[in-house]
């Protein structure tokens, strides 16, 4: 006959006397299943104060390690002021100055060659002038007018500055990439640590924001046609949006150095041939894509390291690189190493940029994070203008990332904990 077994399983009966009716066996197979029942229990709740704990590390860590690069940048600053009034940078600076004024001295008194010389008095010159007869106002032409320039020296109080550090409408939390619609002329900022995109008007108001159900840490942002392409650090990814509905319509890309992966995703932007050239970190090169987000090829160099952001201009495309020695790559459409800009020298020092950008005179307007300001640099390297200091006041700036010129405007992104979003304009 089968043996039976109690009714109620899993109540242990080790105090129980053992009775003719009670099956041994069945009492020391309750007995292991509540014991292995307890284990269970046991290691569950291990693992789940394992996890507890990791992820305080993690949280620890990442406290941490922000705080080891606010440490390290405040450092690399305290060297540079000990360099800088060290008593041989101070001789080396003042041998400079000296030689300096001697060749402007030199030039003041050189003679110009005999045959440059005027061969003629001033009445003499009437006379020849007399000769000529009277001018034809019709045939006079107007000039031409000069291409606008922007008054950087202007840029020291904003126009609009908005966005404090929080999560609500038209508030930032690490603020990175931003763009201009070309329709509307609104402003896109990629709001990070809010995992939002946000649209915000040329007035500074809130109009609207989307992503935040796909996105986790948006960076770069660019606009091309009716397709809105976004950056993910965390994701390690590409996303495309579709106006006017701001819906998802593809991701790409995963955390890797394959031909369809990224290293932390910078900045996008559109080539003159219409294809998405992406900065690839940590790959160190350019991964490029159709419009459909379809990988077409990458471009690398030797001298190509760490590039963060990326523009086209005149037929050429400009790559900054930042961390070791900050640079501005110079490459013809074709892939070809043109030049370099190199962006240090005395009073020049950018520390570490992430983003830059161009005016109409192709002038490199760069946010340098570390140092807190925005410098402006001619086409051939050499400083024009610094814009704006550490603090959290209208214009100045913390931790400066994305920056965009729109007519005669000058729109900056910064960590600025009371305004997260300034613009500047030339016409106050």
């Amino acid at each position: 006959m089968a043996t039976q077994f109690p009714e109620t399983i899993g109540v242990p009966y080790m105090h129980e006397p053992l009775s003719e009716h009670i099956d041994p066996i069945a009492v020391q197979i309750n007995q292991s299943i509540d014991r292995l029942i307890f284990l269970l229990n046991q290691r569950r709740a291990h693992l789940l104060a394992t996890l507890r704990n990791t992820r305080e590390e993690m949280r620890t860590d990442l406290v941490a390690r922000e705080e080891v690069e606010e440490e390290v940048d405040q450092t690399r600053r305290f060297i540079e002021r000990q360099i800088k009034h060290n008593k041989l940078h101070t001789l080396q600076n003042r041998m400079v100055a000296e030689m300096e004024a001697k060749m402007a001295e030199l030039r003041l008194n050189a003679q110009p060659p005999q045959e440059l010389r005027f061969l003629c008095d001033a009445q003499d010159l009437e006379e020849r002038i007399s000769c000529l007869g009277e001018i034809d106002q019709h045939e006079i032409r107007p000039i031409s007018p000069m291409p606008s320039i922007l008054n950087y020296a202007a840029f020291q109080q904003p126009i609009i500055a908005v966005g404090k550090t929080e999560s609500g409408p038209g508030e930032f939390n690490g603020p990175q990439g931003v763009t201009i619609e070309p329709e509307s002329e609104h402003i896109c900022v990629a709001d990070m640590f809010n995992s939002r995109i946000q649209i915000i008007s040329q007035e500074g108001h809130h109009l609207n924001h989307f992503g935040d159900r796909h996105l986790s840490r948006p960076y770069g942002i660019l606009i091309h046609v009716d397709n809105i392409y976004v950056t993910d650090l965390r994701y390690q990814a590409i996303f495309l949006f579709k106006l006017p509905d701001l819906t998802m319509i593809k991701r790409v890309g995963k955390l890797g150095s394959s031909s369809e992966e990224f290293y932390h995703p910078r900045q996008l932007a559109i080539s003159p041939n219409q294809h998405i050239y992406v900065s690839d970190q940590f790959n160190n090169r350019v991964q490029i894509l159709t419009t459909d987000l379809v990988f077409e090829g990458s471009l690398r160099h030797q001298t190509m390291t760490t590039p963060v952001d990326i523009k086209f201009s005149n037929n050429e495309m400009f790559v900054l690189s930042s961390v070791d020695n900050p640079c501005i790559h110079v490459f013809t459409l074709s892939g070809e190493k043109s030049r370099s800009l190199v962006t240090r020298g005395p009073g020049m020092e950018v520390i570490r940029p992430f983003f830059f950008c161009l005016d109409e005179n192709n002038n490199f307007v760069i946010s340098d994070w570390s140092a807190h300001s925005i410098k402006v640099f001619s086409p051939e390297g050499d400083l024009l203008h610094t814009i704006g200091q550490i603090g959290q006041k209208t214009g100045m700036l913390y931790h400066p990332s994305g920056i965009t010129i729109h007519n005669t405007k000058l729109i900056c992104i910064s960590s600025n904990k009371n305004f997260g979003l300034q613009i500047f304009s030339d016409n106050n």
